[in-house]
This record gives structure tokens, C-alpha cells and sequence, in this order.
């Protein structure tokens, strides 16, 4: 497998849309301090680090999609596939190689977020509120949050011959993960009950009592599937870090790992069975 690293290293260095994620994870981060910083000379009140610098972490997923779909999904179509079977290499070695590459493509382009986040936020916004400890850890959790999101479009993209249509599932997933991430967070966030309003003689709006919410979730078998998907799934953990509502990040890491472990048991099982003629 070292031979398939290698090749593909070089690949990855040549790969410009790898490149392009990079400079947008940069160039977002930038964006974000230097907007707050201007801001607060504008206010002379300057936002919390904390707000701006995991912002990242709700874009790390259709980035991930996108260099998993380019670096891969070009090998079905060109043979690129078969001709590393042909050459020796089982099938294990190479959907393990293509893994660990959009690993580690996954973690670079974090690095270019966190990089110019801490150079300009901490220098022209100040330290974190949330202490330096608990920033690094929660960096720690993105960085396992991106590793996860790069095996689950590995198996998705390897599995999909079509490359055009891999491309376009990859997204689609990073879209459906933010978006249900959203929707449970939300459900779980929204109160017992909420003001109640009517209109008085005077043609005014008149508080009265409390009227229950019926979106709100009560203690119960159904609270608790959508706790365990709020930690699960890669985007609702992307919406807690945005959010710095990331209390339970060991418990997120730890489902970052099971991730893991099941898409690439299910990518190689799949991928053995595939015909690549």
C-alpha cells in the first residue's frame, strides 16, 4: 500500500480542486476575522473570537465532498481502478490508500482555516472566552468531525461508478447531513411553550398566558433517538460546533470513530463484490 501513498500524495499535490478548498477554508476564516475586527473599530466593540473562529466547521463537509469526488471518482472512468488491481494491489489496499488520502486532504484544508484564524483572530480580536483548553479541544473534535465526513463520501464516491453522479450524490449528502444536523438541533432546542398573543379592544397585542409548543420534545423514547443522531451525524455535530454548544465533544469523537469503522466496513464488503469491468 505504501506505493499506492505515494502515487497518490502526488496526485494530491497536483490536484488543483484540492487546492482551490484550501485557499477557500483560508480565504473564509480571513474573511470572518477581518470583517468582525473592522466591525469593532467601527462599534468599538469587537466580536467574540469563539463566534468566528469554528465557523469553518459548517463547510468542512461539501469541501470534503468535493475533493473525495475529484480525486476518486475520475479512477472509474479512466481505469485507473483496474489497473492498480492488475498491477497486484488487493482491493483493501486500495480503498484503505484512497481513505487515508481524503483524510488527510480533509485535515489539511482545516489547517488552512485554523492557521490564519488564530494568526489574525487571536491578534486583532483577543483570546478565547472559552479559555485556550477548551478551544484546542473542540479544534480536536472538527479535525475527527472532517476525518468522518471523508469516509463516508470515500464510500460514497468509490461505490459510484458514474463520476458526474457521484459528484452530485457527494454533495447532495453534505447538504441532507447539514440540513437534518439543523432540523434536530432545532428540535431539541425549541421550548415547552412560547408567549401567547391576542388582540385587545385597543387593536394592540396583549401578552397572555404561555401556549405549548408543539414542536417541543418530550422526555421519552423519541427525545432520545434525536439526541443520539444529534451526536451521530456529522451535521448536526457541525451545527454544535458553529453554534459553541459542543458540550459533549469525547462523546462526538467517539461517534466520529464508529462512524468511521462502519462506512469503511461497508465500503470494503462493497467494494470487494463491485465489478469494475
Amino acid at each position: 500500500m505504501r506505493n499506492l501513498l505515494s502515487a497518490g500524495l502526488v496526485r494530491l499535490r497536483r490536484d488543483k480542486v484540492f487546492w482551490l478548498c484550501c485557499a477557500v477554508m483560508a480565504a473564509l476564516e480571513t474573511f470572518y476575522v477581518l470583517s468582525g475586527w473592522r466591525d469593532g473599530v467601527k462599534t468599538g466593540v469587537y466580536p467574540n473570537i469563539d463566534r468566528i473562529y469554528f465557523l469553518f466547521s459548517a463547510v468542512i463537509g461539501f469541501l470534503s465532498a468535493l475533493v473525495c469526488a475529484f480525486h476518486i471518482g475520475p479512477e472509474h472512468g479512466d481505469g485507473t481502478l483496474r489497473n492498480k488491481l492488475i498491477s497486484g494491489h488487493t482491493r483493501q489496499s486500495v480503498y484503505l490508500a484512497n481513505l487515508l488520502l481524503t483524510g488527510l486532504a480533509s485535515v489539511v484544508m482545516c489547517l488552512f482555516a485554523v492557521v490564519p484564524a488564530l494568526a489574525l483572530g487571536l491578534t486583532l480580536l483577543g483570546p478565547f472566552k472559552m479559555g485556550a483548553m477548551r478551544a484546542a479541544v473542540c479544534t480536536l473534535g472538527v479535525f475527527g468531525l472532517s476525518l468522518a465526513f471523508a469516509s463516508v463520501f470515500t464510500m460514497l464516491v468509490t461505490l459510484i461508478k458514474n463520476r458526474v453522479a457521484s459528484s452530485v450524490a457527494a454533495l447532495v449528502l453534505a447538504l441532507i447531513l447539514l440540513v437534518a444536523g439543523s432540523y434536530i438541533y432545532n428540535r431539541l432546542d425549541a421550548p415547552p411553550t412560547y408567549p401567547g398573543f391576542e388582540m385587545s379592544v385597543d387593536g394592540e397585542l396583549v401578552m397572555t398566558e404561555s401556549v405549548p409548543n408543539p414542536d417541543y420534545l418530550e422526555e421519552g423514547p423519541m427525545r432520545d433517538v434525536y439526541e443520539f443522531f444529534d451526536v451521530f451525524l456529522p451535521g448536526g455535530q457541525s451545527i454544535h460546533y458553529c453554534d459553541l454548544s459542543a458540550d459533549r465533544v469525547g462523546l462526538m469523537l467517539v461517534c466520529d470513530v464508529i462512524l468511521i469503522l462502519l462506512t469503511t466496513a461497508a465500503g470494503l464488503v462493497l467494494f470487494r463484490r463491485m465489478d469494475l469491468r
